[in-house]
């Protein structure tokens, strides 16, 4: 009989997001409650707030100053007004007002620094976010909807609050940073 590692991937709900601007660490906490009572804490840098921020913001439908381009055609300049318009009423139906409630069980001793951002996706539509960290743990968030919609606004406010003006940055070209995109689920050889 042999023994086989238990090394399963484990799906497990997201409960509640916090994200807060921490002064003297100059980073953003990413504070992610989930519905076995545990939490995950991880520590995002500026580098990449504005990686997740510019791989997942054009999902969001959010408005900016990038939205709408002058020369996009007026076709696809309504459909793009009335997405924001749906993001904008998601939004007001979200709540963003109860405070986080922290865990019992943290996943880690203390927050994890995370390196890199991959986004996954199939048929050009984002599914799941990984943050792979420094501490060897590879943070998988699975994404729909109102998760991208949720985590553009708490990045949106807290990078305000922290000065670093991520709302108005283009959409990422693959090309432009370490992120990346993997459509699919093609795994990268180390």
């Amino acid at each position: 009989m042999t023994d086989q590692a238990s090394t399963q991937k484990t799906d497990i709900g997201i409960q509640q997001l916090n994200i807060s601007y921490i002064v003297e660490q100059d980073r953003l906490l990413l504070r992610i409650g989930l519905n076995d009572k545990s939490e995950l804490v991880v520590w995002l840098t500026y580098r990449i707030t504005r990686m997740i921020w510019q791989l997942i913001n054009a999902d969001a439908h959010m408005p900016s100053a990038y939205s709408i381009q002058a020369d996009m055609p007026p076709g696809q300049a309504v459909q793009q007004f009335r997405q924001e318009v749906q993001s904008s009423e998601a939004l007001q139906k979200m709540d963003f007002q109860t405070p986080y409630t922290a865990r019992d069980e943290v996943m880690s001793n203390q927050p994890m620094l995370v390196t890199n951002v991959l986004l996954h996706s199939q048929n050009s539509k984002p599914q799941a976010l990984e943050l792979p960290c420094l501490e060897g743990i590879n943070v998988r968030i699975n994404l729909n909807q109102e998760l991208i919609l949720a985590l553009c606004n708490m990045l949106q406010l807290s990078s305000k609050e922290a000065a670093w003006n991520i709302a108005n940055l283009p959409p990422m070209l693959v090309t432009e940073s370490p992120a990346m995109a993997i459509e699919g689920d093609k795994k990268v050889l180390h």
